[in-house]
């Protein structure tokens, strides 16, 4: 019962770990990087449930290869949630989308029709 107790917990840690990961900003990371971490999320814990499930192993070393997993899978979250795409704007360095001039543009000349209706 303990070890499923610590598995839980693990399990509830690395879901806030990967929250949290998920909301930082990060300098782009190299290509390889990002498939360095996507390999470290799909396989070393599905393998260790597929072992699990496949092979009677003593229950330390199924822990082991489960805390193994666990800690494969945040360290490749983290590769692949710190990666930036190209074309977000949010870290170019300007506070504004590319589409927000033209918006307020828009927005004055809407107001400025408005108020014209609004007098006559």
């Amino acid at each position: 019962m303990l070890l499923l107790t610590v598995d839980v917990a693990v399990g509830v840690l690395l879901i806030l770990l990967v929250g949290a990961l998920a909301l930082r900003t990060v300098p782009r990371r190299a290509d390889r990087v990002r498939e360095a971490g996507w390999l470290l999320v799909a396989v070393p814990l599905p393998a260790a449930v597929a072992l699990h499930l496949a092979l009677a192993l003593p229950q330390a070393t199924d822990q082991v290869m489960f805390l193994v997993g666990v800690a494969a899978f945040a360290i490749g979250a983290a590769l692949v949630l710190g990666a930036d795409d190209e074309d977000d704007w949010s870290h170019d360095g300007d506070d504004s989308p590319p589409w927000w001039p033209d918006f307020e543009r828009q927005l004055r000349d809407y107001e400025r029709d408005r108020d014209r209706l609004i007098r006559t």
